[in-house]
């Protein structure tokens, strides 16, 4: 019989990890269906979610928004902090599920899952976040473009958990946006979702960065998409970083399409983001909402 442990606090949490086939339970809309499905059968559930500190959501001096790993997704997208900094993570947290699910679902079970398709890594890549991880060793920090490590694989160590985000100030003249293609239903996982933060100034693009989830093995940054863009972006600007997205996805042939359809799709949606965020006009898609607002 699977034992179950509530602590109250991060202390407490990683001893009761410590026992022997122990696992980490945050909101578990991902967790309980592979032990529904006795893909999981853990000895031991210790649920963080009566931890206080790693449902708060802070802004340091510095001016970056650290968010606890325990925070919901629901009010993750509600949250004004967010909200007035991060327009583009509040808008890709409301488009996850459907409200049952951001309702329970946690920031930090969202990313530990590593399912590639989920929303919010893509966006927290392009946005330089970095992760919090309290283990028996101490805490550490490290950046979420070395969290994922192969296909839902993760940098976390035996009896780590994640306790919390930390997304850096956003620099003036920031634009950033995210697509997530679903060509079934809009509370689906995406086929394609990309995210792309640009820093405009002067007329200029000087920084740049692009990011795929759902249509990788894994969500990551793509080299040479960002770079393709910095300086005044033509149409072959733009259709060079689309392609090396496309490049960099690893699609698996299903029932939502061929790889190669999906990689069309992978090059397709990454110009149209672009060019939206550019000024260009983008055709509407099959996508819940509007993709998330720029930030300037």
């Amino acid at each position: 019989m699977t034992e179950f442990r509530s602590p109250a606090t991060v202390s407490q949490a990683l001893a009761d990890l410590g026992a022997e086939g122990a696992l980490a339970l945050g909101g578990g809309t991902a967790l309980m269906i592979l032990v529904k499905s006795g893909l999981l059968e853990p000895d031991r559930v210790v649920w963080l979610g009566r931890i206080p500190e790693l449902r708060q959501i802070t802004v340091r001096g510095d001016g970056a928004l650290v968010i606890g790993a325990g925070v919901r997704l629901a009010d993750l997208w509600r949250s004004p902090e967010v909200v007035s900094r991060y327009a583009v993570l509040a808008e890709a947290a409301s488009q996850v599920g459907n409200p049952r699910v951001q309702a329970v679902a946690t920031l930090g079970g969202h990313l530990a899952h590593a399912d590639p398709r989920q929303d919010l890594a893509p966006v927290l890549l392009v946005l330089g976040a970095s992760v919090l991880a309290a283990g028996p060793a101490g805490t550490r920090s490290l950046p979420l473009a070395g969290f994922y490590t192969g296909f839902m694989s993760t940098a976390l160590q035996a009896g780590e958990i994640l306790t919390g985000v930390i997304v850096p100030p956003p620099p003036p003249g920031r634009r950033a946006a995210y697509f997530r293609f679903t060509p079934g239903s809009a509370s689906d996982y995406p086929t394609v979702g990309v995210a792309t933060s640009l820093v405009v100034r002067g007329g200029q693009v000087v920084e740049a960065e692009v990011a795929l989830g759902a249509g990788a093995a894994w969500p990551r940054l793509v080299p040479g998409a960002g770079e393709a863009i910095v300086g005044v972006p033509d149409h072959d600007a733009l259709a060079t970083a689309a392609g090396a997205v496309a490049a960099a996805a690893d699609p698996s042939n299903d029932q939502r399409g061929s790889a190669a359809y999906k990689r069309a799709m992978a090059r397709l949606w990454t110009q149209r983001l672009l060019s939206r965020l550019l000024g260009g006009t983008t055709p509407r898609s099959r996508l819940r909402g509007d993709p998330g607002g720029d930030e300037r």
